[in-house]
């Protein structure tokens, strides 16, 4: 009743529908907030707030807050051709490159982290500048192996803070432009030849990574337009029929977006860097195939006869229900990560949803209104031609590619009736191998940050040269902090440090290769290891003093930190098992007498282990949420729980198999540097590829429903393939290229994801929907399938039964 409604609507007043539509999306664009304004940044800022490493971080910028760094700018300047490392005049250089800095991002000079805040240093965004002459702890800022020195700039802001940029621009401005430095005697010196300058740090890294996700958003939003614009009009040959489903969803995208930050900028949802990527990637895909099929079936009544203006009409009642169930599925799987713990799930889980259903009433009013508008325009240059032997109607011209793919899908039609056993067992034994493949490795992912970026990103380059002088784990130590109630860590400076803190100091280093530990900084040694040198006379007494500061505080005097240096690349896989390690381990450690103290660990390593902890839980969460529901729709749509089951065997399979061809396409690509799969491929690869995948099924089953009627239960499975072969496989072209379109970006898991989910949709299109799927239900059909057919009612001899119809069927 609905969509008789909506089809007499849309077919006698198209516009009005089409003015709504216009005028809805002049009021979003002009009421929506800027984009960047409202969406956040990060990974670790979506984790639960109860996570550990969230608590423990909480807990150390309350008891350090001057030396909680947000994040930082790290400078490495190397000279590797040298064996005795860096001359005398690259020194001379670091001092004027140090003077020159404080200039360019207005930083006080003589300040260093020992001096107190003055009013300039206050308005500036940098919170400390240290390097080689920075007194008391200057060498530690050079490598052990002399070849390199580090000048830090510490920030007060997050490592993922947008204003970061203009700073960290200012400075690459200030290396590239002025080759000349002058120092203060006004000497000319130029950078040394064969030194090398690389930038590195997690301020580096956030804005590197915000760069190219906003990068691989524009592209792929550029290439989803021009991969849907070029096959449509390939497959078609009607550049009106293609610009029909574009301006729907192109419409339906940019109102989508828009509506949604207006909802950001409200409270109502939050929103992350990125997600327009997806939001677009599945409005183009889902809109356009919404719309073809609207279209495809619109066809078929101008070829039964009608007129447009009833054409348009029967088209939206015949299919309006097929798309709202198809959408709704979708919809409804995608919905279920809104129940992840991890947030960014949740909001893509709302975005996206919000998105189709935004795409699906667009699909469902504005294309059948302009469709209406065009006429038989819509399909020049194959311009339906008036039937002569009424007066009423249209015939129409179906082009060479029509035909071909008609002729397809009938041989494979009358394929299925000849051997539907060799149909069945060749799609399952031919995927099989690739399932195994993706079920033995489905959780080796990656979760390591700087491996999302390409290598010509200059954070990856200057990880590279930290990692290569200067201990691994020193680019992100994993803090602890000792709680011990009773205890007074910051009391009175004595001539030497806290047995207590120097036995577990010790008892750490004792199991250093055990826990994957180098070094370790505390009240005990707050060098770690390393020999300061170059201290002024009478000057161990106020290094002391800074050490009690550093590691212990009045305000929290029964708090003590040390810093875990590790051995090994604190964002490899393998940290995240040693962290595992290490958080079980050290409280095994504690002397005797700091029994009852409570640690907490903090930084980088601990929020990659808590965020794999998260998504794993979601994993299993949404996964089972995805299954459920899609199953729970399709059994009230076909009411056949069995079939229903089957349906969910064949995504569930075709998933494995694609997560098994991604892994060994990209080990393919890099053996020796290959990690894993992204950690988000998975849970964006299932909820997607299962709600999509569902959408063809049901699709094909909805046309079988009907075709059943008039040409049995066997033949109606050939003829609805024979009718739906050509308009779904070029849905699913089409979808597949909007997928891939992901692919135009630098980031690795936006590119492992685009390659997935188009490999998934090809693997639906051409593998489950045209042959896994009606090949079972012909066996079904014909009694061949024994206990199963026999409790679907059918026996080899009632081959013509209604595989559908008898209501106390199990199957």
């Amino acid at each position: 009743m609905l969509f008789r409604q909506l089809g007499h609507i849309t077919s006698r007043r198209p516009s009005v529908v089409i003015g709504i539509w216009i005028v809805l999306l002049i009021v979003t664009i002009q009421q929506a907030p800027t984009w960047e304004s409202v969406v956040e940044n990060g990974e670790f800022a979506f984790l639960p707030r109860d996570s550990p490493s969230v608590i423990a971080e909480e807990l150390f910028r309350e008891t350090f807050p001057d030396h909680s760094v947000s994040s930082s700018v790290v400078l490495v300047l190397r000279r590797e051709a040298r064996r005795e490392g860096l001359l005398d005049e690259d020194y001379k250089f670091i001092r004027v490159v140090v003077r020159g800095l404080r200039q360019t991002i207005g930083f006080p000079e003589g300040r260093d982290e020992h001096e107190e805040d003055s009013k300039a240093a206050d308005e500036s965004l940098v919170r400390k500048l240290s390097w080689r002459e920075t007194p008391y702890i200057g060498q530690l800022y050079d490598s052990p192996d002399g070849k390199a020195s580090l000048v830090v700039l510490e920030l007060k802001s997050e490592f993922l803070d947008q204003g970061n940029a203009a700073l960290i621009a200012d400075v690459e401005r200030f290396l590239r432009e002025r080759r000349h430095i002058s120092s203060s005697d006004l000497e000319q010196m130029s950078i040394p030849q064969g030194l090398d300058i690389a930038f590195s740090g997690t301020a580096t890294f956030g804005r590197d990574i915000i760069r190219e996700a906003k990068n691989s958003a524009e592209s792929t939003e550029t290439w989803t337009v021009i991969l849907v614009v070029f096959l449509l009009l390939i497959m078609y040959r009607a550049p009106l029929l293609a610009v029909i489903p574009l301006l729907t969803v192109a419409v339906a995208g940019t109102v989508s977006i828009k509506l949604l930050s207006i909802a950001a900028e409200q409270g109502w949802v939050r929103l992350f860097n990125g997600i327009e990527a997806y939001i677009t990637v599945l409005v183009y895909g889902a809109g356009v195939d919404y719309c073809l099929f609207l279209i495809a079936r619109y066809r078929e009544e101008l070829e039964a006869g009608a007129d447009i203006e009833d054409a348009i009409s029967v088209a939206l009642t015949r299919v309006g229900s097929a798309l709202a169930a198809s959408a709704g599925t979708t919809m409804c799987g995608i919905g279920m990560m809104w129940f992840a713990e991890f947030g960014k799930f949740q909001q893509a889980g709302i975005a996206i949803a919000f998105g189709l259903l935004v795409t699906l009433c667009a699909a469902l009013t504005l294309t059948p209104a302009i469709l209406r508008l065009s006429g038989r325009w819509a399909f020049w240059p194959s311009v339906p031609a008036q039937r002569p032997a009424t007066g009423a109607g249209w015939v129409a011209r179906p082009d060479k590619f029509s035909r071909l793919l008609a002729i397809g899908w009938k041989r494979i039609g009358r394929l299925h009736l000849r051997r539907p056993w060799m149909m069945w067992l060749s799609s399952i034994l031919g995927m099989l191998p690739f399932s195994i493949l993706g079920l033995v490795f489905f959780g080796h992912l990656s979760y390591g940050l700087i491996s999302e970026l390409p290598d010509t990103a200059p954070c990856v380059q200057g990880a590279a040269a930290l990692q290569a002088h200067f201990p691994a784990g020193e680019v992100a130590p994993v803090r602890a902090l000792v709680d011990l109630p009773g205890r007074n860590f910051a009391e009175k400076p004595r001539p030497r440090p806290p047995q207590d803190v120097v036995d577990f100091t010790e008892n750490i280093l004792a199991h250093g290769d055990e826990l994957g530990i180098q070094a370790i900084r505390s009240l005990a040694d707050p060098t770690g290891g390393r020999d300061i040198g170059r201290q002024p006379p009478g000057s161990a007494g106020f290094f002391r003093m800074r050490a009690k500061k550093d590691f212990a505080t009045k305000d929290y005097p029964s708090i003590t930190r040390l810093d875990l240096i590790s051995a090994h690349d604190p964002f490899a896989r393998s940290s995240i098992q040693e962290f595992h390690k290490v958080r079980e381990e050290i409280p095994k450690l504690l002397p005797e007498s700091m029994a009852g103290a409570t640690i907490h660990l903090a930084g980088e390593t601990a929020n990659l282990s808590d965020l794999k902890d998260v998504t794993d839980r979601d994993q299993v969460r949404v996964n089972g949420l995805v299954t459920l529901v899609v199953f729970i729709i399709l059994w009230i749509l076909l009411k056949k729980p069995g079939i229903c089951s089957y349906l969910m065997f064949t995504v569930l399979f075709s998933y494995l198999a694609t997560l098994g061809c991604t892994f060994l396409f990209f080990w393919a690509l890099d053996p020796s540097g290959f990690s894993g799969l992204d950690w988000k491929v998975p849970m964006f690869l299932f909820t997607i590829l299962i709600a999509v995948g569902e959408d063809y099924n049901i699709f094909l089953l909805t046309r079988i429903e009907e075709e059943r009627l008039v040409h049995g239960p066997v033949e109606g499975i050939t003829v609805a393939l024979d009718r739906t072969g050509s308009i779904i496989s070029s849905c699913g072209i089409i979808m597949a290229g909007t997928f891939s379109s992901l692919m135009a970006g630098s980031l690795v898991g936006m590119d492992q994801l685009g390659f997935a989910l188009a490999l998934g949709v090809l693997f639906d299109t051409f593998l489950i929907r045209p042959i896994m799927v009606p090949s079972f239900l012909i066996l079904l059909a014909q009694g061949k399938l024994g206990v199963f057919s026999r409790l679907a009612g059918y026996t080899p001899e009632e081959s013509g039964a209604d595989f559908s119809a008898p209501s106390e069927s199990v199957l």
